[in-house]
């Protein structure tokens, strides 16, 4: 390994970037500007006046203010949908504005360590969509990143792995955090669940109603409102529950004086941290980890954007019975991929099994295969396809692969799409 081993988190106020070092096994925050004390980095773009130069975070604003060129901002937002800007008469998509971001931000960290070559890169977002994803992988190839090294989780995943990264004591209980940006106010909490081989790490994000903006944070009876708010959300949230630690984060919590009353109620026999690198940070140790022949999350994480439930297919290989994984629980559903092929054996269907990663229940879904034509027995051969457009939404394809040249195949392809419960 002599790559570097990216992790980038995208947000429409700020991004962050951090890099995995693999001989101490910690993360390194990396900066746009010669203020190496903020890793926060502006997520905007402005084109120089006149020339196709571009800059990006700080000084892209310090070029905007001066009137020196024309600046862009909310580039992720600007991708979700699909939009464009026009800039001195030319109009840019989205794509090719977040890709020049995203570029700056790749060329500071080659340029940072000496080093050309990218052996990993891990984005983390909000949400993940699918268009937005796609997005993504492209913008990382036009950086020079080819599409196997790319994978991308949302917020919730990251810290996932952020604080499983930590000493045991941090999340031998549940560990929660407070993410408070210009986006409002997240809550995210985290658990293992005992007693389950392999072990399960349950997650959730909720985005808060009580949440303000940061401007409201400009005087002192504004700090004073902010805090009562936030105090009120955590007597709320980490009331009657056995947590570990408790993390803060976002540009809101910069600064922690102004939280009078909050702070107390948070380090109540609680390990409380506050840093603004976390989300890159889990994405950046995810970079190093999927190069690894075993991982060191030997757990399944189950969350928004992972799957809840594994699918498989009984089917008998090498005079056997096997239970073959079309997709485990766990997996982050924009990697859940599968193909296989199988031959029916007095069967006008395909079953496939359901097993729920929560509790011990096993759901059957049949797939009808008489559209297919009437062979004799076992001369009849289906490819089996099986994607997610979603964490609970499943597409299962089956094409008809017909049995060498003796029967030919039709081609013939079964498409259904199923919600998992």
């Amino acid at each position: 390994m002599q790559g570097l081993l990216l992790g980038i988190d995208l947000c429409d106020d700020y991004s962050q970037v951090s890099c995995m070092n693999p001989l101490d096994m910690t993360t390194e925050a990396i900066t746009l500007s010669s203020d190496e004390s903020s890793c926060l980095i502006p997520t905007v773009i402005c084109k120089k006046r006149g020339e196709d130069e571009w800059f990006g975070g700080e000084e892209a604003y310090r070029r905007a203010l001066f009137n020196e060129g024309t600046m862009v901002d909310k580039l992720v937002k600007l991708a979700r949908k699909d939009g464009s800007a026009t800039i001195e008469g030319v109009k840019y998509s989205a794509e090719e504005l977040l890709y020049r971001f995203v570029e700056m931000l790749i060329t500071m960290a080659r340029q940072k360590y000496q080093l050309e070559e990218i052996d990993s890169l891990v984005f983390t977002v909000q949400t993940l969509e699918g268009d937005l994803l796609d997005l993504l992988v492209r913008v990382a190839e036009r950086c020079g990143v080819p599409r196997e090294l790319v994978h991308i989780l949302n917020h919730t995943e990251s810290f996932v792995y952020y604080v499983i990264s930590q000493k045991q004591e941090v999340w031998a209980n549940i560990s929660c955090m407070f993410d408070l940006t210009e986006d409002g106010l997240h809550y995210y909490e985290m658990k293992m669940i005992r007693g389950r081989n392999p072990r399960i790490v349950e997650a959730a994000h909720e985005r808060m109603e009580e949440s303000f903006s940061l401007d409201l944070l400009d005087n002192a009876s504004g700090e004073h409102l902010g805090d009562t708010i936030l105090t009120a959300c955590a007597e709320r949230l980490l009331s009657r529950k056995i947590i570990s630690s408790v993390f803060l984060t976002g540009r809101g919590f910069a600064k922690t004086d102004w939280l009078k009353n909050f702070l107390p109620v948070v380090c109540r026999k609680r390990k409380v941290f506050a840093g603004q690198h976390i989300f890159a940070s889990g994405a950046a140790y995810v970079a190093y980890d999927v190069l690894q022949e075993t991982s060191s999350y030997p757990f399944i994480c189950l969350c928004e954007g992972r799957l809840q439930s594994s699918v498989c297919v009984s089917a008998v290989y090498a005079e056997r019975n096997e239970k073959v994984m079309l997709a485990s629980a766990g997996t982050n559903w924009y990697e859940a991929r599968s193909r296989v092929e199988l031959i029916p054996d007095n069967m006008d269907y395909l079953e496939l099994n359901i097993i729920s990663a929560r509790i011990p229940r096993v759901d059957k879904i049949k797939i009808d295969l008489t559209e297919f034509p009437v062979r004799p027995n076992k001369t009849t051969k289906i490819e089996v396809i099986v994607s997610f457009v979603s964490e609970d939404c499943m597409t299962v394809r089956i094409i008809d692969r017909g049995f060498g040249d003796l029967f030919p195949a039709s081609g013939k392809m079964i498409r259904k799409d199923f919600y998992l419960s």
